[in-house]
C-alpha cells in the first residue's frame, strides 16, 4: 500500500543581507540526456562525471507531484534559473529557465558559508587545526588580540576570547558589517581587513548575530592554518573529491570570500548536497568525517535553527545551505534527498576578483515560500 510521508515543514526565513552580484548567461541549449532505466537506484548509487536522469518512479516518487514543484518554482514572478532534485544519487526532476541549461553557471551567495564550514572540518581532520574551539588569535596574531573591546555591557573582553566555533555559530560578539551602512561586499578591497576591524557589541559565544564578516575571518584562519587561500584548499581537497567545478571569488588582496560567491552549475551544487546527504562519504572515500557532518548540521547549543554555518530544521529532518534570493541547497539524509534551487543570475566582468567591475546580480523570487515548494517534493515520495 502506498504510504505518503508526513511533510510538516517548519522553515525559518534567513535574512541574508548582501548587495547585488552576477552570473553566467545561457547559450544554445544542448540536447538533454535521455532518461535511463537504472535498476533500483539506492544509497549506493553515485554520479560519475555526469548525472544519471531517471524516471521518478524508479525511486518511489510521483512525477505529477514533482511537476507541481517545478510549476511553482517557474511561475513568472519567481525568477528561478534552475531546480534540480536528487534522490538516491540520480536526478529525478530538473528544469531551467529559457536560455539556460545544465551548463549554465549559478551563484551561491551565502550558501558558500556551508562550504567554508566543510573546509574547517577538513582542516581539523587533516590536523591543520587541532580543534574548532581554538582561539582565532592563534591564527591571526596581528589582529591586535590584546586589545580590549567591549563585548558586553560592563564586561570588557579582548578579541583573544573569540574561538573558531564562535565564528561558525555567528556568535563572535562583533558588530555586524552593515552597521553604519557599510557592506563588506561593496565597501572593501581587502575584505579580511574590513572584517577584522569591527568592534565588539556583545559577549562572544552568547548571542547570535548573523554576519558576513564572521565568515570572512575564517578565510584568514584557513589561509594561516593550511598555508594556502581557502579556494585552493577547496579545489584540492573538496571540489576535486566530488568531481565538482567551482569558481570561488576572492577580494582584491587575494583572500577567498568565504561568506559568499561560489559560481558553479546547479548540478555541481547538488554534488555538495549529496556529500552531506551521504554523511560526508563520496563513493568509497570518506571526505568529511561523519562527526563533523553531524555537529555542523545540528543546532548549536542554545540555538534551534543554526549549526556551524548551516541552517537546520530538526522538525523536518532538513538542513540547508541558504543564500540570498533563495540560492539554496536542501538536504534530507533520512530520505537521501537533495534539492537545489538557484535564481536568475548575471555575472559582470571577466575575473572572479571582487572589484568595481566584477560583480554578481541575482533576482529575488516573488512570493516564494519554501514550505510550499518543498511540500510538493516530499508529497511525491511514497517510501
Amino acid at each position: 500500500m502506498k504510504k505518503i510521508i508526513n511533510h510538516s515543514l517548519f522553515l525559518i526565513g534567513a535574512l541574508l543581507i548582501l548587495v547585488n552580484c552576477g552570473g553566467g548567461g545561457g547559450s544554445s541549449t544542448p540536447a538533454d540526456p535521455p532518461i535511463v532505466q537504472l535498476p533500483n537506484p539506492s544509497t549506493s548509487t553515485w554520479p560519475g562525471s555526469s548525472w544519471e536522469v531517471v524516471d521518478p518512479s524508479k525511486v518511489n516518487m510521483d512525477q505529477a507531484k514533482l511537476q507541481q514543484a517545478l510549476d511553482y518554482a517557474f511561475e513568472d514572478s519567481r525568477n528561478t534559473q534552475a531546480v534540480v532534485v536528487i534522490r538516491h544519487g540520480v536526478i529525478v526532476a530538473e528544469k531551467y529557465a529559457d536560455g539556460e541549461n545544465r551548463f549554465s553557471l549559478a551563484t551561491s551567495w551565502s550558501s558558500a558559508k556551508s562550504f567554508t564550514s566543510a573546509l574547517i572540518g577538513l582542516a581539523i581532520d587533516q590536523s591543520y587545526i587541532s580543534s574548532v574551539d581554538n582561539k582565532v588569535c592563534s591564527y591571526l596574531s596581528d589582529w591586535n588580540c590584546d586589545e580590549v573591546v567591549c563585548l558586553s555591557l560592563g564586561c570588557p573582553k579582548s578579541r583573544a576570547e573569540i574561538s573558531i566555533r564562535d565564528l561558525l555559530e555567528m556568535r563572535s560578539g562583533l558588530e555586524d558589517e552593515n552597521i553604519g551602512g557599510l557592506s563588506i561586499y561593496s565597501s572593501a578591497d581587502d575584505q579580511l581587513f574590513f572584517a577584522l576591524n569591527r568592534t565588539g557589541v556583545k559577549t562572544s559565544g552568547t548571542e547570535f548575530l548573523y554576519s558576513n564578516s564572521d565568515s570572512m575571518i575564517l578565510s584568514g584562519v584557513l589561509e594561516t592554518a593550511t598555508g594556502m587561500p581557502a579556494k585552493e584548499f577547496a579545489e584540492r581537497d573538496l571540489f576535486s573529491s566530488i568531481q565538482m567545478t567551482g569558481d570561488w571569488w576572492s577580494d582584491k588582496e587575494g583572500h577567498t570570500m568565504t561568506y559568499c560567491c561560489i559560481d558553479a552549475t546547479s548540478r555541481d551544487f547538488a554534488r555538495f548536497g549529496l556529500l552531506f546527504a551521504r554523511n560526508g562519504r563520496w563513493k568509497e572515500n570518506q571526505i568529511i568525517t561523519p562527526e563533523w557532518v553531524s555537529e555542523s548540521t545540528s543546532p548549536a547549543e542554545g540555538l534551534s535553527y543554526y549549526g556551524l554555518h548551516w541552517w537546520v530544521y530538526p522538525s523536518t529532518n532538513f538542513f540547508a545551505a541558504q543564500g540570498l534570493h533563495t540560492n539554496d541547497i536542501w538536504v534530507n539524509q533520512s530520505l537521501d534527498l537533495v534539492v537545489v534551487r538557484n535564481s536568475d543570475f548575471t555575472r559582470y566582468g571577466t575575473e572572479s576578483v571582487r572589484t568595481g567591475s566584477n560583480i554578481h546580480s541575482t533576482q529575488a523570487p516573488g512570493s516564494w515560500n519554501n514550505t510550499e515548494f518543498l511540500s510538493y517534493i516530499i508529497e511525491s515520495i511514497s517510501e
